[in-house]
């Protein structure tokens, strides 16, 4: 395959590479800070339902952000760069109105909310402090969404990780301040990584409007009283988005009915699950970075109207994701207890931990697979067939597996992941059938 697509392939996968570095070393700094802070089981558990109620509602913001990036790669490819500008307008004003009551909701329903996920006693107390903490901040959650997507879609992911860089940074910090009361400041524990990660996004918003009043975005909102919204346009990011939205949405929802499966068997086995999450997070990065780029140029050479190219960018960043997420599956295969020693000193979180990450390390490269694929189709607008894909695959196969090996057949935790595992092949293989058919080259955006 040509070299310059590896190329341009890899020109915008490493920014993104760098910024999911940054942000994945955030989280396990967070991990091991609230690891530490007694009783970590508690503080865990705590920041993990947070994180559950927070991310239901990412579908609806990532969903709008979809269709943004479809349209605006579109564009780019076309080179009609005054139109991109537009709608990146209409697409901040739209989740700017659409997070106030999102923000709203998190902070005064959320803390009942994780109730019915489960949580009892000192959990429901932290994770409360936690949910209100980072529901604060949401309207700025979505804006820098926005912008990230914007900009990635005009072929920049350089500035997104120089923004992301600041706002980590000032996160991690900020996080050992206010969770052990450093420097002067109050120990808040959980309350304060609440406050120290909600207060980022404000950090990167604000370095985004310094950006754009300074001309340093190739593409951004356009504030101006004679800008108009336009809501045809929204509609058309909502044809677009609302399957990728209801595709996230799904993620979301399996993710609430594992914490309460998992729940079950207890706080130690869910601490342990947090754990492999947060060190799975790494083998996240090349999956979302490969993504990202397959996204940005299927889309913009659809748009330049070369529909192979757009199909050799995408395997392009499928066979460089293969291998980056191998290496990383190799890693959890033969270095689990290792990996779980580095986020708590609890010997029965460690080797439940441990358990998970040796289990589905197995399935990385299918999962960097499918998320390339998907990306790719994202790009294009072609989104309601990788949504029924995952439907199958989430709701239908992964529950049914794991309810079956986890309760019926009395497996516990250990059948549980072990049906996230198979099932992620099952989707990878789907989603490549439906790729090398060619159809989703064909939608208009």
């Amino acid at each position: 395959m040509d070299k310059v697509v590896y190329r341009r392939v890899m020109t915008l996968a490493f920014p993104v590479l760098v910024s999911n570095i940054l942000f994945t070393f955030q989280i396990i700094a967070d991990t091991i800070m609230l690891g530490r802070y007694p009783p970590a089981d508690i503080s865990l558990s705590a920041v993990g339902l947070g994180f559950v109620l927070y991310h239901m509602f990412f579908p609806l913001t990532m969903g709008l952000v979809t269709g943004t990036i479809a349209i605006i790669a579109r564009r780019w490819g076309e080179e009609d760069y005054d139109e991109a500008g537009r709608v990146a307008t209409d697409s901040v004003i739209t989740l700017a109105l659409l997070s106030i009551p999102i923000a709203l909701f998190g902070i005064f329903v959320g803390p009942h909310a994780i109730y019915y996920l489960g949580a009892r006693g000192m959990v429901i107390t932290e994770g409360t402090k936690y949910i209100q903490a980072i529901f604060a901040f949401y309207p700025f959650v979505a804006l820098v969404i926005v912008y990230h997507g914007v900009l990635r879609a005009a072929g920049d992911t350089k500035t997104p990780m120089y923004v992301d860089i600041i706002s980590n940074v000032y996160n991690v910090l900020m996080n050992y301040i206010l969770i052990f009361g450093k420097f002067g400041f109050p120990e808040l524990g959980v309350l304060g990584a609440g406050i120290a990660t909600g207060t980022s996004y404000f950090v990167a918003f604000a370095v985004y409007m310094l950006l754009q009043s300074g001309n340093k975005l190739i593409a951004h909102p356009v504030y101006s009283r004679d800008v108009k919204y336009r809501p045809d346009t929204v509609k058309k990011m909502l044809k677009i988005g609302i399957p990728a939205g209801i595709e996230m949405a799904m993620w979301s929802f399996s993710s609430i009915i594992f914490t309460v499966m998992i729940l079950y068997f207890g706080t130690v086995g869910y601490s342990a699950y947090q754990i492999g999450l947060r060190a799975e997070s790494v083998a996240y990065m090349p999956a979302f970075a490969f993504g990202i780029a397959a996204t940005t140029l299927s889309g913009q050479c659809l748009g330049a109207k070369k529909e192979e190219d757009a199909k050799k960018a995408v395997f392009a960043s499928t066979y460089l994701c293969l291998i980056f997420m191998a290496v990383a599956g190799l890693i959890f295969i033969l270095i689990p207890e290792y990996i779980a020693m580095i986020f708590t000193g609890d010997e029965g979180v460690e080797t439940l931990a441990a358990l998970y990450l040796l289990i589905i390390g197995f399935s990385e490269p299918a999962l960097g697979a499918f998320f390339t694929l998907a990306g790719g189709m994202r790009g294009a607008g072609y989104t309601k067939v990788p949504m029924i894909i995952n439907f199958m695959g989430l709701i239908v196969t992964r529950l049914t597996l794991s309810y079956a090996l986890g309760f019926l057949l009395g497996m516990g935790l250990f059948g549980i992941w072990l049906g996230m595992a198979v099932e992620t092949f099952l989707r990878a293989i789907a989603i490549y059938a439906v790729f090398i058919k060619g159809h989703w080259m064909q939608v208009k955006v």
